[in-house]
């Protein structure tokens, strides 16, 4: 009876686990997955990536369409399939950085503040949702060398350089990644329940 009870506990801690938030407090990094689709502009492009921002920098929220968030990237790849021209993967070594001339990264929320710890597609900013390419709910592109997909309206990448398939932003989703400390109850609820087993079995 006892060890069933050993048992039941670690597998219930290990449930309640499963339940644990993703991490948010004191977060200074956060990936997100991104993507782009070539249907709203009647092509089969389409594009995604991983990007890893610094929360404690990035203006959020930000009213100005042309800021510049280069050095707020921590890294970045973006792999474009499926388009008449520009096909491949860029990464942050590809960006474009900022210059006297304008800025190369756009971000902006009008003047809303995002919720970074979910989908920023869909949320509210400014008079419509985030990602709308109306020029008043923000912005967010990118611009790479070497043929890579640039800007060319709001939320919107072009392959090719700007010559090729436009794509719309339909993802910026966070990447969820389990809390220290809840790693560490669940290493110590299997341990429990592996040591259970083994002495009853010694038995």
């Amino acid at each position: 009876m006892r060890h069933f009870r050993h048992l039941l506990a670690g597998l219930t801690l290990v449930g309640l686990l499963g339940l644990a938030p993703a991490a948010h407090a004191g977060d200074i990094y956060q990936t997100y997955n991104l993507a782009w689709s070539g249907a709203p502009f009647q092509n089969g492009a389409s594009a995604t990536g991983l990007i890893t921002l610094d929360l404690t920098t990035l203006p959020n929220p930000e009213a100005n369409l042309a800021t510049d968030i280069y050095a707020d990237i921590q890294s970045l790849t973006v792999s474009v399939t499926g388009a008449g021209a520009g096909n491949g993967t860029w990464t942050l070594a590809n960006l474009v950085p900022s210059s006297d001339e304008g800025t190369y990264t756009y971000w902006g929320t009008s003047g809303s503040t995002l919720n970074m710890y979910t989908e920023l597609v869909g949320q509210p900013a400014g008079d419509s949702t985030w990602g709308t390419p109306d020029g008043g709910s923000g912005d967010f592109n990118l611009f790479f060398n070497d043929d890579g997909p640039i800007g060319v309206i709001f939320f919107t990448l072009e392959t090719a350089g700007g010559d090729g398939d436009e794509m719309a932003l339909t993802e910026f989703d966070p990447v969820t990644t389990p809390e220290p400390g809840s790693l560490l109850l669940l290493g110590s609820g299997l341990i429990g329940i592996l040591g259970a087993y083994r002495r009853r079995s010694n038995r």
